[in-house]
């Protein structure tokens, strides 16, 4: 913390993790750079809390604050949903939050399922991962992506998120 005066500190720090608008009347999401002043009261009593203005903010997923979007979809089961991918995309451009596009579960797609992938959205300048999960083809290039960033990690349900993070 930077020292105020006797007895006060001004603490700045990020929340990693919250339940949307669970603190400080529904304003906050994960990625919140607040600053706490805390003035010799109890430990877990802090009057002064601000919450720092935002470099930018997606409401799906609720967050704040990113240096880039790693947004998953599966290169098939399920096959991937160009229009909400494509949505995602506009999203994050909105922003200006960069994009690194992951396709999960290479290993049982079709090589022309890939290489179409591939043309459309590497063609469009965004970069494009194909990775499995399941047997960790790629992940250390993900990893390497991730680095140092604060990273949303966006797509459908049943695409290998859970799995891709638990690796």
């Amino acid at each position: 913390g930077i020292p105020l005066t006797a007895g006060a500190m001004v603490l700045s720090f990020s929340i990693s993790a919250v339940k949307r608008g669970s603190l400080f009347n529904n304003q906050t999401v994960s990625g919140n750079m607040l600053r706490l002043q805390h003035q010799n009261l109890p430990q877990s009593s802090f009057p002064g809390v601000e919450i720092l203005p935002r470099k930018n903010e997606l409401i799906r997923p609720a967050s704040a604050n990113v240096d880039q979007a790693l947004v998953v979809f599966a290169v098939t089961k399920p096959a991937p949903h160009f229009y909400l991918l494509d949505r995602f995309l506009v999203m994050m451009e909105i922003q200006e939050i960069p994009v690194i596009l992951c396709f999960n579960k290479e290993d049982i797609g079709e090589e022309e399922e890939i290489g179409k992938l591939r043309e459309i959205y590497d063609g469009c300048g965004y970069p494009c991962l194909f990775i499995s999960a399941r047997k960790e083809t790629n992940i250390h290039e993900v990893r390497k992506l991730l680095q140092g960033k604060t990273t949303v990690i966006a797509g459908p349900s049943g695409v290998g998120k859970s799995s891709l993070i638990n690796r």
